[in-house]
């Protein structure tokens, strides 16, 4: 299977490398804006999109709002595909033949993955490209999911209240302990427990806490102690809280 990435960020470097290991698929070409490819690799970087070399499937890993602007800026009959999660199929026109190869995973620099159990969620306008998709998708993982672009939107927000917002408090939580000069590794076990907790279970059925029993006194107490942007934060949650476990 004949491959043409475009991009050159953490998504196109992992997938690049993957591709790299995989005898069944070839990286025919490699298409970024910069001068020169931000590592050392076998597949032919270019500027433009190469029609005289034959591919399968093009993969656009690249910002949301550049999709439209890249699609338009080449040409070909091979299988065109983005790997946004909150974007459709239609920012691909004008080709004819589109889809969606999202990975439903947080990838950053220098970071070991484990491809065979990283979610693929796969979209196609026609039965045969999405069979293509989905071969692709088992050379790299295990969990190939077929998906509408609806479940798609929905299925990236509960990643982005799982992934961005947890890691956004979890942060919070370390300027806290660094304020008063305590060690976050302190909070590690009771993290560790929560998460453990809602991967197993439902998580809604685990909440504890000074929100779910209403204590507005010791609420007051943490409210005194941060800054005003982490205490609107804090009221926010709590009345989030309260309300899911008391109406």
């Amino acid at each position: 299977m004949r491959i043409a990435l475009f991009g050159t960020g953490n998504l196109a470097t992992h997938f690049l490398k993957a591709f790299e290991r995989l005898e069944t698929i070839s990286c025919v070409q490699w298409i970024g804006r910069s001068e020169h490819p931000p590592l050392a690799n076998h597949t032919p970087y270019f500027n433009v999109f190469q029609n005289d070399i034959e591919v399968d499937i093009c993969i656009l890993t690249i910002s949301d709002d550049h999709i439209a602007e890249v699609a338009q800026g080449f040409k070909t009959s091979a299988l065109v595909v983005h790997t946004a999660a909150a974007q459709s199929m239609d920012v691909l026109a004008p080709h004819k033949r589109t889809g969606v190869f999202y990975p439903l995973q947080r990838f950053s620099t220098g970071q070991k993955l484990r491809w065979k159990n990283i979610p693929f969620c796969l979209e196609a306008n026609d039965n045969t490209d999405l069979d293509l998709l989905g071969k692709l998708a088992r050379q790299l993982s295990d969990e190939v999911h077929f998906v509408t672009a609806e479940q798609r939107l929905h299925l990236h927000a509960a990643a982005v209240f799982a992934n961005n917002f947890c890691n956004h408090l979890l942060g919070i939580s370390q300027q806290i302990t660094s304020n008063a000069g305590l060690p976050h590794a302190l909070l590690h076990p009771i993290i560790k427990e929560t998460l453990a907790h809602s991967l197993h279970s439902d998580a809604m059925t685990h909440q504890t806490g000074p929100a779910k029993r209403n204590d507005r006194h010791t609420q007051s107490k943490h409210i005194d102690i941060l800054t005003t942007e982490e205490a609107n934060l804090y009221r926010a949650l709590s009345q989030s809280i309260y309300k899911t476990h008391n109406t």
